[in-house]
């Protein structure tokens, strides 16, 4: 399972957010903080619970009297954060989160291209989901469905390419967009999520896809919300502006705080109402069949 197609997968797209210094320089704050959050004994829900804690976490790298959302690289930051934490929760499973557009299989960028007449252009796509269909060439070891030797990332996504090619009618996607303010960014997410859901515009030139991908030929398709929120002395209330813009998002609108009923849902939501079908079992049997290797195979999260 180590060596399947989605978690080698998991592991390059963790591993590049590492590789920035915004995450890596926000890490060294944020892992004392998550050890402590879940304890030196944990288990699966503690993994789960974490999106309950999220802000909690974003916000211990915020200058006083400032929010993280105001500092540069405070929305890189959050994106990395939600990123390595949908990967951590979807261990052993066909779900993987990439936050880096070029690790995004081609078939897919194009298929979630908007085109405004002879213009492309992609939404703001902060992290994209892929769930592999269950089939023998995602699930085996990729070495014995490969023939050819996986010895790069480079290698893989070429690898990737032509397998989501292939079997592109069998994948569902998903967009998470990410931001850490709520009251400023809120029209973005419910604008990008009626173009996806109208399928374009023919009327005005707008459509979807390029190359002849498009998300309506995926299994599933869903645009997601998640914010810090970064807002300060802001209460939000079932009615206000920002809330109702993204209250109908086909997947959803969250936040790394526990679940406020009418208002946002905590990110750890998002696997059940978004995600079902890419776990083998559940998500607690997954987390749980894997949880010894974070120390080993899995020591990339750097938990």
């Amino acid at each position: 399972m180590i060596n399947s197609i989605p978690e080698i997968y998991r592991r390059i797209s963790v591993q590049e957010l590492f590789k920035t210094n915004t995450f890596s320089n926000c890490w060294e704050i944020w892992q004392p903080k998550i050890r402590e959050i879940i304890g030196a004994n944990y288990n699966e829900q503690n993994i789960i619970d974490l999106g309950d804690h999220l802000t909690d976490i974003f916000r211990t790298t915020g200058s006083k009297g400032r929010g993280q959302g105001e500092l540069s690289g405070g929305g890189a930051a959050w994106e990395s954060l939600v990123c390595w934490y949908i990967n951590l929760c979807t261990i052993g499973s066909s779900i993987v989160a990439v936050k880096k557009m070029s690790l995004v299989p081609i078939p897919i960028q194009n298929a979630i291209t908007i085109n405004y007449g002879n213009f492309a252009c992609n939404t703001e796509s902060d992290i994209s989901i892929i769930i592999f269909p269950n089939i023998e060439e995602f699930t085996n070891n990729v070495i014995q469905t490969s023939n050819q030797k996986i010895s790069s990332s480079k290698l893989f996504m070429t690898y990737i390419n032509q397998l989501v090619q292939k079997y592109f009618e069998k994948f569902e996607i998903g967009i998470v967009q990410c931001k850490t303010n709520w009251n400023d960014n809120a029209q973005i997410p419910m604008l990008w999520d009626m173009i996806y859901s109208s399928n374009g515009f023919s009327g005005r030139n707008i459509t979807i896809g390029r190359e002849n991908f498009n998300i309506n030929q995926a299994k599933k398709f869903t645009y997601s919300f998640v914010t810090v929120p970064s807002n300060k002395n802001t209460h939000f209330k079932t009615d206000s502006v920002a809330v109702k813009r993204v209250t109908n998002l086909s997947g959803g609108n969250y936040w790394g705080k526990p679940t406020q009923q009418n208002i946002a849902r905590s990110l750890k939501e998002i696997f059940n109402n978004n995600f079902q079908s890419g776990f083998r079992k559940n998500i607690r049997e997954d987390i749980r069949s894997l949880l010894p290797k974070l120390s080993a195979e899995l020591s990339f999260f750097k938990i």
